[in-house]
Order: structure tokens, then C-alpha cells, then sequence
């Protein structure tokens, strides 16, 4: 904060911090949660990194930001790569199966017509054979 040029109480009131808590941390007698680390980090525009470490060159949290926010991106994004290829393959398998089941059902129409026919093949012989004069 000393070399940021920013007071207690602006800290305080820009984190929503109480003074007593950031005197308790800047004497050391407490320490900061990380959801602290992180809100002072973010209102001094510099990295929780170099908030806890000693330097004092203050690292930008520019490029922290940017580290930060686009890992959980390059996960999902990985993660997301991972589930389109399985659902890829799930596709080309239930495409081949879908094409496995209209053959088996045009062979079953096959052979239903095969059977109507000679149903009505049989029907005409012994209707023929009832026709026929007796001698």
C-alpha cells in the first residue's frame, strides 16, 4: 500500500475491509484469507503474487489477470474438445447401427413379401383345385 501511495482507509473502504483488519495485517499480527489477498491484490492493481512476497517492484496484474483468466478457458476448451470427439464417435457408431437396422429391415420386408406372395400363390392353387370338375 506504502508504495502504491494509497492510505488504509481508501483500501479499506475500496475492499470493503475493515480498517482494524488491515492495520492487524500490516502490523503482522494476522494474516490475510485469500479472499483478502485477492481483493486488496485487485484494488492495488498488482498480483497476489508480489502482494505476499517482499519486492518491491510491483508486478502488474495485468498479466496475471490474463494467466488467471484464460487457464480455466484453455480447460474447458480442452474439455470440450475431449466431449465433441466422443460424441463424434458416439455418431459414427449409432450411424453404422442405424444403417445396419434399415438393411435388416429391408431384408425383413424381403421376406414378408416373399411369404404374402405365396400365401396368395397358395390361395389361387386350391382355388383352382376346388374349380376344377369333378370326373
Amino acid at each position: 500500500m506504502h508504495e502504491k501511495r494509497c492510505k488504509s482507509a481508501d483500501v479499506a473502504k475500496g475492499t470493503g475491509i475493515s480498517p482494524s483488519v488491515l492495520s492487524r495485517y500490516l502490523s503482522g499480527r494476522n494474516k490475510p484469507s485469500s479472499d483478502n489477498i485477492i481483493a486488496i491484490s485487485h484494488y492495488l492493481n498488482v498480483s497476489p503474487e508480489w502482494l505476499l512476497s517482499s519486492s518491491d517492484t510491483p508486478e502488474s496484474t495485468k498479466k496475471s489477470r490474463v494467466i488467471s483468466s484464460t487457464e480455466p478457458l484453455l480447460k474447458t476448451i480442452e474439455v470440450q474438445d475431449k466431449l465433441i470427439k466422443s460424441l463424434e464417435k458416439q455418431i459414427t457408431s449409432q450411424s453404422h447401427y442405424i444403417h445396419a437396422l434399415f438393411k435388416n429391415l429391408e431384408e425383413a420386408k424381403a421376406e414378408s413379401k416373399k411369404w404374402e406372395d405365396w400365401k396368395a400363390s397358395s390361395k389361387d392353387r386350391h382355388a383352382k383345385g376346388r374349380k376344377k370338375p369333378k370326373k
